[in-house]
């Protein structure tokens, strides 16, 4: 069938010979026959097919066209393969052979061999097609025999997939193929792209790529859908149903199976329609094959005839066993499917079951460090107040040691829930927006180095810090942000460096109308990391062989990268064993007109002057936090008072002048926002600040929709504490 491609032409009227036709003539007539056998085969006539191809030997014989001769065997030799008489097939293969070896006719040796090929499909003697294939592609080669080059690679592609399972034996004949079918003068191929769907999917399937397999048999389907009964068409629904199965698809396979299941029994049908025809062709092939032997051998047609007949009875019995084994065999595949299709099903309602029970557990873990983070950072603020008190005392100066590791330990814990939360955030899907408000860069970068000083010194470490002179004093973006990331960048270097230096570098990267783009960089000269480390640390608990030696979480690369993911970014790395490491990420910025940002000076300095006369009262639950507010607000010379709960506040402002409420938000009976609604109905004038160690982003939507003045996030530092004294009582 391959070889008549090569030749065929197409004819637009019938062509008759004489005795007196010329060579031309005859050629021309075989070739017309060659096209009517072809047209019938395709058609399913095979004994029509074979009566045109029998006509052509014996002229072909007699004009000396060897070509035209051996394609004439082929087509009768393929045709009584249709009709599984494997037998005169080879006969007719053979002769083929031979002649092409006698005439050293590489393209004719090819041929022949492909033909030899499909009779050993029949035999299913696999390895000698494989082997058989090969001998063709090494001819082909030397031929410069492009089609046969294509056709046999994919040949043996399809005999490793199909029969042996072997998808690397398989994938260097397809690409091959791949490559055999681009034509080097046009670049174009050979044959359609989509003839490779198929195998393509199949390796995919059989190397556990189940995405990729799912989308070539896909394309595979749309290829031969036209056909529905064709075996290709059955073979690639049946690897989509398989691929769906195995990606846990399994609605979508169950589909599938619906549309395979329908397929199967249209095939199984169509089988034996085909197998009816098929005796009935056989029989008459019998009458066509006497009537030329008649003419060619009338003294032998008793015997011929005789043998014919026991050759039909053993293919008719040979069929009649096959036809039982399909029917067998669509039987059992019939019982795996309904048993495949239940356990679809029960697959199904698991994972529902499971998506569900996951869902839970993920808001009730959302919940619980929600909860917990908050129930932290309310006796932090005490912790962290109190010792900052503690530590100004003159009386505990021989203590300052003490003291100073004790903020340090809060901070630190302060630092890890914040952590903690920050990454519950993230994977519970909440988004995470970024704050847009001026700050001061350089007081941001000494805030890290005053904040991280214990930790410096423990090590014997140097921090230094240097901003490039072209970076605006004031930018305009997410200050908390950008500090997590710095404080986990630069206290990760400060611990795993001893006696050595680690810098923070801001470098301008690029500077537009409003925009800014920099580059800050954390290096240090310590102990460095591994190629193989820097592979893991970014994940959760991906550093754990170094935090079990040095104190840590493992959480902190992790959420530096995902913040920076958050503000379109990513964290970059350099390091080497004992060199020490250098972490860096660039940041885009706004830029602004503002000249400065509103800070604290000295507040142990500052005058008790412009508070004079000013009251505050403090509504707290917690005595410990109304302490610690109270010594706050008393250093600036301010009076101050407390209550216990909401309703001794309302009572004590209904009696009292007060300028300014602190107020908790979550206190027993009523909470801080329900208090604020009902002073607000008899006291529009009071400025109400409501304290909470809820996280910023979080404590400003609470607050939303009630007259509110201002918030403040426990604990907070002492400079917004007195910043907001500042806006709200100086005269």
């Amino acid at each position: 069938m391959l070889t008549f491609s090569l030749y065929a032409q197409n004819s637009e009227k019938a062509i008759t010979i004489s005795p007196d036709s010329t060579k031309e003539e005859i050629t021309a007539y075989i070739k017309s026959n060659l096209e009517k056998s072809a047209t019938e085969m395709e058609k399913g006539n095979y004994p029509v097919a074979i009566l045109y191809s029998h006509r052509n030997l014996e002229l072909a014989e007699k004009s000396g066209d060897s070509i035209l001769l051996a394609v004439s065997r082929s087509f009768i030799a393929n045709n009584y393969l249709k009709l599984e008489n494997v037998e005169e097939a080879r006969n007719y293969i053979n002769k083929n052979i031979n002649m092409a070896e006698t005439m050293k006719d590489t393209l004719m040796i090819n041929a022949a061999k492909i033909d030899l090929a499909n009779v050993y499909i029949k035999e299913r003697r696999y390895e000698d097609f494989i082997q058989l294939n090969k001998e063709v592609i090494a001819l082909a080669k030397k031929a410069k025999d492009s089609y046969r080059l294509i056709t046999s690679s994919l040949n043996i592609a399809e005999a490793y997939l199909m029969e042996f399972n072997k998808p690397d034996s398989a994938i260097t004949y397809i690409d091959s193929a791949k490559i055999y079918n681009i034509r080097f003068s046009d670049n174009k191929p050979y044959l359609p792209e989509d003839i490779f769907y198929y195998l393509d999917a199949e390796y995919a399937f059989q190397k556990g790529d189940f995405k990729e397999a799912k989308i070539n048999f896909e394309l595979a389907i749309e290829k031969f859908k036209s056909n529905e009964g064709s075996e290709e068409l059955l073979y690639s629904y049946s690897g989509y149903l398989r691929s769906q199965a195995e990606l846990g698809e399994y609605r979508e396979a169950y589909e599938s199976f619906k549309v395979l299941d329908t397929l199967f029994k249209n095939k199984l049908k169509s089988v034996l329609e085909e197998s009816n025809k098929t005796i009935q062709d056989r029989i008459e092939i019998e009458n066509i094959e006497q009537e030329i032997k008649n003419k060619e051998l009338q003294n032998k047609i008793i015997s011929a005839k005789a043998e014919k007949n026991r050759i039909l009875l053993i293919a008719s019995v040979a069929l009649l066993v096959l036809l039982l084994l399909v029917l067998l065999f669509f039987v059992c595949e019939r019982k795996k499917r309904t048993v495949l299709m239940q356990q679809l099903k029960r697959k199904n309602e698991e994972y529902l079951d499971a998506k569900d029970k996951s869902e839970e557990m993920a808001r009730v873990k959302t919940k619980f460090l929600s909860t917990i983070s908050h129930e932290l950072r309310t006796p932090l603020y005490g912790i962290i107040g109190l010792s900052n008190d503690l530590f100004l005392a003159p009386e505990l100066s021989s203590h300052k040691k003490e003291i100073q590791s004790l903020k340090f330990s809060a901070n630190y814990l302060l630092n890890l829930v914040n952590d903690v939360l920050t990454l519950n955030k993230i994977e519970s899907g909440t988004s995470i927006k970024l704050e847009h408000k001026p700050f001061n860069l350089q007081e941001l970068v000494e805030d890290i180095n005053v904040s991280l000083k214990f930790m410096r010194q423990k090590n014997n470490n140097q921090l230094k810090i240097k901003i490039d002179k072209d970076v605006p004093k004031i930018l305009v973006g997410d200050k908390i942000k950008l500090s997590q990331i710095l404080i986990n960048l630069t206290g990760n270097a400060l611990k795993f460096t001893n006696e050595g230096e680690i810098k923070i570098l801001v470098d301008l990267i690029q500077k537009e109308e409003k925009r800014i783009k920099l580059k800050f960089q954390v290096k240090d000269n310590g102990i460095g990391i591994s190629a193989e480390e820097q592979k893991e640390i970014f994940k959760e608990f991906g550093n754990s062989t170094k935090t079990s030696k040095f104190a840590g979480t493992g959480l902190g690369l992790n959420i530096v990268t995902k913040l920076l993911k958050e503000m379109n970014s990513e964290i970059q790395l350099i390091s080497k064993t004992g060199k020490g490491s250098n972490f860096y990420f660039e940041v885009e910025l706004e830029t602004t007109d503002q000249k400065e940002v509103v800070s604290q000076p000295n507040a142990l300095n500052n005058s008790e002057a412009e508070f004079t006369g000013k009251k505050i009262l403090i509504i707290d639950d917690n005595h410990i936090n109304q302490l610690v507010t109270k010594k706050y607000i008393e250093r600036y010379g301010i009076k101050a008072k407390s209550a216990d709960d909401a309703v001794e506040g309302i009572e004590m402002l209904k009696n009292e002048s007060f300028d300014l409420v602190f107020m908790d938000l979550n206190m027993p009976k009523i909470n801080g926002l329900e208090a604020t609604s009902m002073i607000r109905a008899f006291n529009k004038e009071v400025k109400i600040i409501i304290l909470s160690a809820t996280e910023v982003r979080e404590l400003r939507d609470k607050i939303k929709g009630y007259a509110i003045n201002d918030f403040l996030s426990k604990p907070y530092k002492t400079k917004d504490l007195y910043n907001l004294l500042l806006k709200y009582l100086k005269s």
